[in-house]
């Protein structure tokens, strides 16, 4: 599903960004590194630097969530909400996704 999603997006030259965090939670022992390989050169991992996290810990204060559960959420959340123009944000957290992202990023379940 997310390969054609993938190249699609290179299709329309629309800009794919993660964050770091989300590759390791990502990854398992049943993806073929060459499949991981081709994904990785069509994304965007932006690094969860000091200024994430501090944004990330005050949204989950703001939020009631608690880092331990949802600390790679809150920082993907931080890291859609800096990016530029019409952001949609793929998860199999719908909920939790939207009760980090503002309304500027499109929360679309998988």
């Amino acid at each position: 599903m997310m390969t054609a999603r993938l190249k699609d997006a290179h299709r329309a030259d629309v800009r794919v960004v993660t964050s770091s965090m989300t590759l390791i939670e990502a990854y398992h022992d049943r993806i073929r590194l060459s499949a991981w390989n081709w994904a990785m050169s069509r994304i965007v991992v932006e690094p969860v630097t000091r200024e994430v996290a501090d944004a990330a810990v005050s949204l989950l204060a703001d939020t009631g969530l608690h880092g331990h559960k949802y600390a790679i959420d809150a920082a993907l959340a931080v890291i859609a909400e800096r990016q530029p123009g019409n952001v949609v944000l793929y998860t199999s957290d719908e909920d939790d996704m939207g009760r980090l992202c503002g309304a500027g990023v499109r929360v679309i379940p998988l």
